[in-house]
């Protein structure tokens, strides 16, 4: 862990009693620190650990307790600080590991929930969560509505791993877990399945929209919940396959048949060179089809991959398969979105 000192801003008071004993601090929009009053730190008075907004708007739905926010935080770092003697709000940090002691001596004891905050919340920001509703018509079975919300979620899963990578302020150990849930997957030759499996795995209940509820009938709806601007690119996404399908599914038939034609499609790439004509012939197809799907720059999904050509050409090929059959959906007429035109 690094040993240099970094910034945040004082945010407020959630637990007091004879002084604050439980506080927050702002690192920006998409990061805070919690942290709690300890008297077992030399000249320092608070231990705390950084964690997203999303596990802090978890931790106050009361899903877990401050002990595992403080010692699973999904920003993998801890801090020991004082508050500035001058009351001002800009806090000094010191990063420090969770190490067992740290654990025994400074950690709450389990059972210490967001109920139990003395202080109303006032300079919380949470990302916008909404219920996107999907109109579905004609003939369906239960099976289908599992298959229509894993397609959903699968690319909402990716949209989120890419969003969390190329984040500035997500630590490096946490972007390296993100790259292995994209290579792991394809060490054994792979399968679509298990990648998305693997990304879901990786980011957990937030990479996993929520059925908030079916109406089953015909016309009847679907609602999830999750994130609203990942909704928004999932849109955006469909819509830009349907101007573009025919481009893309040719890239992907380009990309695929050289794959096919390698023996690459189920088999390791862990032993190819990558300044080979072969790994440099798959690159040039597999940046054809990430500049037509437009999910992300073929750059950033070649690093996610490890710089592994092969591996940034099965996960666009994987990317490409569940928007196509989520696509299917809408040019059947069998889902829609009021007011959006897929």
């Amino acid at each position: 862990m690094a040993s240099v000192h970094t910034k945040a801003q004082f945010e407020q008071v959630l637990f007091y009693l004879d002084g604050p004993q439980l506080i927050s601090l702002s690192m920006g929009d998409k990061s805070k620190v919690v942290a709690v009053a300890t008297d077992n730190i030399a000249r320092r008075g608070f231990f705390g650990a950084k964690v997203s907004i999303h596990q802090f708007s978890e931790y106050l739905n009361e899903r877990f307790d401050l002990r595992f926010l403080m010692a699973y935080p999904d920003r993998h770092t801890w801090f020991e600080f004082d508050l500035p003697a001058d009351n001002g709000d800009l806090v000094d940090l010191t990063p420090v590991e969770l190490t067992k002691a740290r654990i025994n001596s400074l950690l709450p004891d389990h059972g210490l929930f967001a109920r139990d905050h003395s202080e109303d919340y006032q300079s919380i920001v949470f990302p916008e969560q909404s219920v996107q509703r999907f109109n579905v018509d004609g003939k369906w079975d239960m099976k289908e509505f599992g298959k229509f919300h894993s397609y959903v979620s699968d690319l909402y899963s990716l949209s989120r791993s890419i969003d969390l990578f190329i984040d500035e302020q997500v630590e490096i150990d946490r972007k390296r877990k993100v790259m292995e849930s994209f290579v792991k997957p394809w060490e054994g030759g792979g399968s679509y399945y298990g990648f998305f499996r693997s990304l879901g795995a990786a980011g957990g209940r937030d990479y996993r929209p929520d059925i908030k509820a079916i109406h089953w009938a015909s016309p009847g709806h679907i609602d999830i919940v999750g994130e609203h601007e990942s909704f928004e690119k999932l849109k955006n996404l469909l819509r830009h396959y349907g101007k573009n399908r025919k481009a893309i599914v040719d890239n992907y038939e380009h990309l695929w048949s050289y794959l096919h034609e390698m023996k690459l499609l189920k088999s390791n790439s862990k032993h190819l060179d990558r300044k080979s004509a072969i790994a440099i012939e798959v690159g040039v197809r597999a940046k054809l089809l990430s500049r037509s799907l437009n999910i992300t720059s073929y750059r950033t999904m070649k690093k996610m991959a490890g710089n592994d050509t092969v591996v940034a050409g099965k996960v666009l090929l994987a990317a490409q398969r569940r928007t196509d059959k989520l696509y299917k959906f809408f040019i059947e007429g069998r889902a829609a979105i009021v007011g959006e035109v897929i």
